[in-house]
């Protein structure tokens, strides 16, 4: 008996880890159903002391709906010199599956291009940071843009800074908190409909890099 009322509270602890509005998300009037002013913003900490903005915004398409995303950093290194990173991504989506995702990036001063095209239902092909191009097969893969709540039930996350396919593993650490665990790791924050309300992370030894929301409610 006490082997089975543990077998029950872990597939109740299982499904509460991914309970999110699935009505809303698996519908045609996703993302909007969700993000109902369409967009969601952010300001980035480092160390507790603010040093950019991320900013998501959707839009709809004749053929689904596009969700541009953009990031700038300025962080001071070296006690008098200033690190900038810029970031810009538009990504296409039919049927609640990527279709075409271009992202550019400056990386204070190392500017370069990731491009991801869809070729079929289980195809997609990628070319990287270094423009080598390879493919994906399957449909089980989210862009690290964060945003899409189905990021922490897939098991693989394209890294949209370099154009790379991670195997990922997620822990729920709370009702709003998940972690990320593979080559890139972080925590991460959605609410109870599947929002993406904050992110967390470690840059290197010394510095935390937060990303609090300001237009959630």
């Amino acid at each position: 008996m006490k082997i089975l009322i543990y077998a029950l509270l872990m597939i109740i602890v299982s499904l509460n880890a991914y309970s999110f509005n699935d009505e809303c998300i698996n519908s045609v009037d996703f993302p909007f159903c969700l993000y109902t002013n369409e967009k969601q913003e952010f300001v980035i900490i480092r160390n507790d002391k603010e040093v950019g903005w991320h900013k998501v915004k959707f839009s709809k398409t004749n053929e689904g709906y596009k969700v541009d995303s953009t990031a700038y950093i300025k962080a001071r290194y070296l006690l008098f010199l200033d690190y900038i990173f810029e970031y810009s991504s538009t990504s296409h989506w039919q049927n609640n599956q990527l279709i075409k995702n271009i992202i550019n990036i400056d990386d204070d001063g190392n500017e370069y291009s990731i491009k991801v095209s869809r070729l079929d239902e289980n195809k997609i092909e990628i070319i990287n940071e270094d423009e080598d191009k390879y493919m994906h097969l399957g449909n089980d893969i989210f862009p690290s843009d964060h945003w899409h709540p189905y990021e922490i039930k897939s098991k693989y996350l394209l890294n949209t800074l370099n154009g790379e396919v991670l195997n990922i593993k997620i822990k729920k650490i709370d009702d709003n908190t998940w972690y990320v665990d593979g080559k890139v790791k972080y925590y991460i924050n959605y609410d109870n409909e599947g929002r993406w309300t904050g992110l967390k992370f470690d840059a290197d030894e010394d510095d935390i890099i937060e990303y609090r929301c300001t237009t959630c409610d």
